[in-house]
C-alpha cells in the first residue's frame, strides 16, 4: 500500500488540509503543536475507524480529543492510496450517530463496501492491534524500561502466530473455562437433584417398611385373638352338649315324681282314716318334695345354663366373624403396602443406576478440559515455533541496525529479551535507552514482517528517534529506506532531514505550519 494523499476536511485543528505523500521516505516536519500527532491519529482513524469509549473514559478518547475546533457537526476526512496497480479513495464521516465509510476504486470505477470487509482485504486482513504494534509507532511509545517490558509481554502474549491475532489461545481457553464452570454447576445441580430423589425414595421405602411391620404386628395380634375366640367357642359348645344330655334325662324323673305323689296321697288318706300313722305320711311328703323340687331345680338351672351358653356361643361367633373381616381387610392392606414397597424399591434402584445426565455432563466437562489442554499445547508449540522465527528475524534486523555490534537477540520462554554481545548475554536494563529503543523498533519491524506479509503497509514513525545518537539514526534510516516502500517520519527536529541529505537518501518533505490557538 502507498498512501498518496490525506485530506483532513475537518479534523481537530485542521480544516480542508491536504497532505501529498509519495513513495519512499516522507518527512512530516513541524514544531510542537503543529499537528503531527493529529495527522498520525487521522491516518489510523481512516484505516480502522474511530472507536468511542464510554463513561468517564470517553472524555479523553480519540473521538473527543480530535473533535474539530470549528464546526463540530462536520467531522470527516478522506484519503487516497494505491494497492497493487489500482488507486482507491476512502472517505469517512466520524460524527457520532452518523458514522459511515465509503470506499471507491478510482481505477475501475467500482464502489466497494467497508462494512463487508473490502478495506480489510486491501490492508492484508490485519487488525488495528497489529497495526499499532508493528508499522505504526506512536510518539514516546516506550519511554521507560518497565513500559517496554509490559508492551513486549502484552504484545507477545497475544501473538501466537495466527497471522492477524484473530485467534487468541488465552481467550479461547477462558471461553472453555467459563463453559466448563457452567457445566460443572449444572452437573452439581443434577447430582443434588438425584440425591434428593434418592433420599425421597429411601424415606418412602423406610416409611412403607415401618407401616408393613405395624400391619404384621396387628395381624399377629388379631390372629392370636381369633385363635382364643375359637378355643372359647369350642369349650362352650362342649359344655352345652353335656347340659343338653342332662335335659334329656328329665322326662324319666317325671314318672318317678308322679308315682311318689300318688303314694303320698294314699298314705295321707290312710292317716286320716286311721289306717296308718300320720308321721309316715309326713315322711313320705318330705321325700316327695325332695324328689319333686330337686330335679325341678336342677332342670331349670341346666336349662338356664344351656340358654346362656348358646347366647354366649352366638355372641362369640359374631365377634369371630367380625374379627375375620378385620383380618381380611388387614391382609389386603398388607398386600397393597407390599406392592407399593416393591415399586418404590425398583424406582430407587433405577434412580441410583440412572447416571445418564450426570455422565453426559462429566463427559462434556472432560472434553472441555481436554480441549483446554490441547489449545495450551498447540499455543505452546506455535509460540515456540513463532518465537523462533521472530527471534531469527529480530536478530537479523537488530544486527543490521547496530552494524553487527549485537550478533543475536535472545527471547526466553517468557519473551524476555537478552542481547548477545561477543558471547555475553545482556538484559535490557544493562544497555542504554538508545539501544532499548532500537530493540523495540527492531521487534516491531520483525513482527510486522511476519504479520503483514499479505500487504506491505507504510511504516509510520512519530518522534521515534529522539533517543538515537547520529550513528544509530543513520543506520536505522538506511535500513528502513532499503526495506520499506513508504515511510512516514513525523519529527519536530531537522536531524532526520539532515541525516537523509548527508546520506544522499531521497525523501519528500511535508512542512506543517504552527497555528495560534
Amino acid at each position: 500500500m502507498i498512501i498518496n494523499k490525506l485530506n483532513l476536511k475537518n479534523f481537530g485543528r485542521f480544516q480542508n488540509e491536504e497532505l501529498i505523500l509519495k513513495q519512499g521516505i516522507n518527512v512530516i516536519y513541524g514544531e510542537n503543536e503543529s499537528g503531527k500527532s493529529t495527522i498520525h491519529s487521522f491516518l489510523q482513524s481512516m484505516l480502522f475507524g474511530m472507536k468511542r469509549l464510554r463513561g468517564r473514559a470517553s472524555r479523553t478518547d480519540t473521538y473527543n480529543k480530535y473533535v474539530p475546533w470549528e464546526y463540530a457537526g462536520w467531522y470527516e476526512g478522506a484519503m487516497t492510496f494505491t494497492c497493487g496497480e489500482k488507486r482507491f479513495r476512502l472517505e469517512r464521516n466520524f460524527q457520532k450517530n452518523r458514522e459511515e465509510a465509503t470506499l471507491f476504486c478510482e481505477t475501475d470505477g467500482e464502489l466497494l463496501s467497508v462494512k463487508d470487509g473490502d478495506l480489510d482485504m486491501l490492508l492484508g486482513n490485519i487488525s488495528e492491534v497489529v497495526y499499532c504494534n508493528t508499522v505504526s509507532v506512536g510518539q514516546a511509545k516506550s519511554t521507560t524500561q518497565e513500559g517496554l517490558y509490559k508492551e513486549l509481554r502484552d504484545y507477545l502474549a497475544e501473538f501466537q502466530g495466527s497471522g492477524d491475532m484473530s485467534f487468541d489461545p488465552e481467550k479461547a481457553v477462558e471461553i472453555l473455562k467459563k463453559k466448563r464452570k457452567n457445566q460443572e454447576k449444572r452437573q452439581e445441580l443434577a447430582v443434588k437433584k438425584k440425591e434428593k430423589e434418592e433420599e425421597r425414595l429411601a424415606y418412602e421405602i423406610s416409611h412403607e417398611k415401618e407401616e408393613i411391620r405395624n400391619l404384621k404386628q396387628k395381624q399377629q395380634e388379631l390372629q392370636i385373638q381369633a385363635a382364643k375366640l375359637a378355643r372359647e367357642e369350642g369349650q362352650k359348645q362342649e359344655t352345652g352338649k353335656a347340659e343338653r344330655e342332662l335335659q334329656k334325662e328329665m322326662p324319666g324323673r317325671k314318672w318317678v315324681l308322679f308315682l311318689g305323689a300318688a303314694g303320698f296321697l294314699v298314705f295321707f288318706l290312710l292317716s286320716i282314716f286311721g289306717e296308718a300313722p300320720w308321721y309316715i305320711a309326713l315322711l313320705w311328703g318330705v321325700f316327695l318334695a325332695a324328689v319333686y323340687l330337686l330335679p325341678l331345680f336342677f332342670t331349670g338351672t341346666a336349662k338356664n345354663s344351656v340358654n346362656n351358653k348358646v347366647q354366649q356361643t352366638d355372641t362369640g361367633r359374631v365377634g369371630r366373624v367380625k374379627l375375620q373381616e378385620r383380618l381380611s381387610m388387614l391382609e389386603e392392606n398388607l398386600k397393597e403396602r407390599q406392592r407399593k414397597l416393591e415399586n418404590l424399591q425398583e424406582e430407587y434402584e433405577e434412580a441410583r443406576e440412572n447416571q445418564g445426565e450426570i455422565l453426559e455432563f462429566r463427559k462434556e466437562i472432560q472434553d472441555l478440559l481436554e480441549a483446554e489442554q490441547r489449545i495450551r499445547e498447540a499455543a505452546a508449540k506455535m509460540q515456540k515455533k513463532t518465537g523462533g522465527a521472530l527471534q531469527k528475524k529480530l536478530s537479523q534486523i537488530f544486527g543490521s541496525l547496530t552494524k553487527g555490534k549485537y550478533q543475536q537477540v535472545i527471547l526466553d520462554e517468557d519473551f524476555h529479551i537478552h542481547l548477545n554481545q561477543g558471547g555475553k548475554l545482556l538484559a535490557l536494563h544493562q544497555v542504554s535507552f538508545g539501544t532499548i529503543e532500537q530493540v523495540y523498533l527492531a521487534l516491531r519491524l520483525a513482527c510486522g514482517g511476519i504479520l503483514c506479509q499479505e500487504e506491505e503497509l507504510p511504516l509510520v514513525l512519530d518522534e521515534t528517534f529522539a533517543m538515537y545518537d547520529d550513528k544509530r539514526l543513520f543506520s536505522t534510516l538506511r535500513w528502513i529506506y532499503e526495506h520499506y516502500s513508504q515511510v512516514l517520519i513525523f519529527s519536530c527536529h531537522k536531524r532526520e532531514i539532515q541525516a537523509l541529505e548527508s546520506m544522499g537518501i531521497p525523501f519528500h518533505l511535508v512542512e506543517l505550519q504552527k497555528q495560534e490557538v
